[in-house]
């Protein structure tokens, strides 16, 4: 019988020994956020305990003006769900689909986004700009454009440059070429280094580092389990929260890594893609509590 009581507790245990001690000089280092589209988790108690104040959401870079409301509905509901959390709003501008914007376009719904949600301050104009089945991709030079575009319309807010995914070798060139094209200094340059999470190793980020400065922000990063698209085998969740502590100790190799957003909260079992905090049952998984120890306990939960 204690020890069933003990292992029931174990969880509770290893969330509080995480938000303590020497995880404590982690949440000092770096500032966690959660990167995902669903506003489930502003109101789940596995949120609310964490120490975070910081999430991001993928939004159409013309969902101001398209006709079809939806893609800017779900942008409301979820900047309002966050804002009721008490978290601030990091959005990224996607593809629609295989569409690239002129510097036009892209300004004038840009424009619109802004004039409807003047509380966000926090933008990335593209995510993953060097995608490879996506034309832009060819073009850094127009992915530098709407860097440009974003800093010249929200004055007042922070803008990221990059936004970038490519493994190292492939991710020098195109940086140069990104780079020559902006207009002024980035305040803050955006970085997703699967691979080197992945293998441990630290390739796209020295490769970063030794062709900008600033601070950097990991802004999707996470380990997984299972991806569906990419080279790396699907692997246990005990694999994955390995992978994420690994992660987590990158802030104090790099100490311009300043902060780290979790991609994503929940698995769903049926996709592709799962590196959820949470299992499909609303269970924590391993990496929640590596999450944990970075972010800290909340001193009071939010309600």
């Amino acid at each position: 019988m204690l020890k069933r009581i003990a292992l029931s507790l174990l969880p509770l245990i290893c969330l509080c020994a995480v938000a303590c001690g020497t995880s404590a000089q982690a949440a000092d280092a770096v500032t966690v956020g959660i990167s995902d589209n669903g506003t489930a988790m502003f109101s789940e108690q596995p949120f609310l305990k964490l120490n975070i104040a910081q999430a991001r959401d993928v939004v159409f870079w013309n969902a101001a003006v398209l006709k079809n409301k939806a893609p800017l509905n779900a942008a409301r509901a979820w900047i309002n769900a966050a804002e009721s959390a008490g978290v601030n709003p990091l959005i990224s501008f996607t593809s629609d689909g295989p569409h690239i914007p002129s510097v036009a376009d892209y300004t004038s719904a840009i424009r619109a986004f802004i004039h409807d949600f003047p509380q966000v301050r926090t933008y990335s104009p593209w995510n993953e700009p060097d995608w490879v089945y996506l034309p832009l991709s060819r073009n850094p030079g127009l992915a530098a454009a709407y860097f440009n575009a974003m800093v010249r319309n929200c004055k007042k807010c922070t803008i990221l440059a990059g936004d970038l995914y490519l493994p190292a070798a492939q991710l020098g060139p195109w940086i140069r070429a990104y780079r020559k094209d902006l207009q002024s200094k980035p305040a803050v340059w955006a970085l997703h280094p699967y691979y080197d999470v992945r293998t441990h190793t630290t390739s796209q980020i020295r490769t970063l580092e030794s062709l900008t400065s600033g601070p950097i922000w990991l802004d999707e990063i996470s380990g997984v389990e299972r991806r569906g698209h990419w080279q790396y085998a699907n692997q246990s969740v005990a694999a994955a929260g390995r992978d994420e502590s690994f992660l987590f100790s990158l802030p104090k190799r790099f100490k311009r890594i300043t902060r780290i957003y979790h991609y994503q909260w929940q698995a769903v079992a049926s996709a592709p893609w799962d590196s959820g905090l949470l299992g499909p049952d609303g269970a924590p998984r391993p990496a929640y509590y590596v999450v944990a120890g970075a972010a800290g306990l909340r001193h009071a939960t939010r309600s």
